[in-house]
């Protein structure tokens, strides 16, 4: 039963029993007929005129209550964009701006959520795809070792070496994939240390030393003076740095150096990465950052990035505190710039 009906019906049942009770008290009192049924009229007149003032009073509560009787039914259906009208007593509109504001709260969440599956599902698609040509590039260069195609070992080496970067490869994306799911999830733990920059930048380049002189490539490194050390969570500033000279090797040409600077930046200390590549336009400096663009898509996937670096980079940085941007030209090369605070607070 509605509320409505239940208040009209209450109501009407007690008109009819204080009738009854005033006519037969009217009854007992004067024993006149027609003074009685005449008192009667007057009760239930009256009676009517109050039911129908009481009615047009509280329509707006149920017109208010209807409202929101419909609209959580269309939030039952999945529908979070109706608003319900303000209006009625002071409890009434209480009630609706309440409800209004957990249709905007619901809507907001139920959207975010919406993102994020799409943003997963595209993160899987894109993984996926990067995956399959590394791992078909192992298969066919291992059965070709195994079925006796390769007969100098030159060419036994050289298949050897792709399978290798290919194995490299792969490693890089779960790692990737790892750290994405990491920072989603807000599960890294920060464990600071000091770290003498030096020694860092050293165990970062370690890393590329093969590639490096296969290229014939110079990294210039200059750490300022007053920047020997920072407080920071060395294996994930470790990840940033490996990801931007990562980065920065992707998108110059073999031949070309690679500059590493290190000073202090407002309070702040700064790592200066710069390359000599092939620049990044306006429009996608501040897009890079986002989890899976691009730049250049082709050229991006014929190195097998996967639109990850830098996010993962960004995110990894402001977890300590600090920040990373970019400064680029058309053809000049890019500068990527990684601020931290002097001294970390552990989260």
């Amino acid at each position: 039963m509605k509320l409505r009906t239940l208040l009209l019906l209450s109501y009407a049942i007690g008109v009819v029993i204080v009738t009854v009770v005033l006519g037969f008290s009217a009854y007992k009192m004067i024993f006149n007929t027609n003074l009685v049924i005449f008192t009667i009229l007057i009760t239930l007149g009256a009676s009517t005129l109050a039911f129908v003032i009481n009615y047009l009073l509280m329509r707006p509560a149920f017109r208010s209550i209807d409202r929101l009787s419909k609209e959580s039914r269309e939030i039952a259906r999945g529908e979070f964009s109706g608003q319900v009208e303000v209006t009625g007593s002071i409890e009434t509109k209480m009630l609706a701006e309440d409800f209004n504001e957990m249709t905007t709260k619901l809507d907001q969440m139920f959207r975010q959520i919406k993102q994020g599956e799409e943003s997963r599902n595209e993160l899987i698609a894109n993984l996926s795809h990067d995956i399959k040509t590394p791992i078909a590039s192992i298969r066919s260069f291992s059965e070709a070792i195994l079925d006796g195609m390769i007969t100098t070992d030159v060419e036994r080496q050289q298949y050897l070496r792709t399978i290798q970067r290919e194995t490299m490869r792969l490693t890089d994306l779960v790692d990737e994939l790892m750290d994405v799911a990491a920072i989603d999830k807000k599960e890294p733990k920060l464990e600071y240390d000091w770290i003498w920059i030096d020694q860092l930048l050293v165990n970062v380049l370690e890393g590329f030393d093969v590639q490096l002189k296969r290229e014939h490539r110079d990294v210039h490194v200059d750490i300022a003076s007053d920047c020997q050390t920072i407080f920071a969570d060395q294996r994930f500033l470790m990840r940033i740095l490996y990801n931007l000279l990562e980065n920065a090797l992707k998108f110059s040409d073999a031949g070309t150096g690679i500059a590493i600077t290190v000073f202090f930046e407002k309070g702040q200390v700064a790592f200066r990465v710069k390359d000599f590549g092939m620049g990044i336009s306006k429009a996608e400096q501040e897009r890079i950052f986002d989890r899976l663009y691009r730049v250049e898509k082709s050229r991006n996937l014929a190195h097998g990035g996967s639109g990850l670096g830098l996010h993962i980079a960004r995110n990894l940085a402001q977890l300590h505190g600090g920040d990373l941007r970019v400064e680029s030209e058309i053809g000049k090369g890019s500068v990527f710039i990684l601020t931290f605070p002097t001294k970390g607070e552990e989260k």
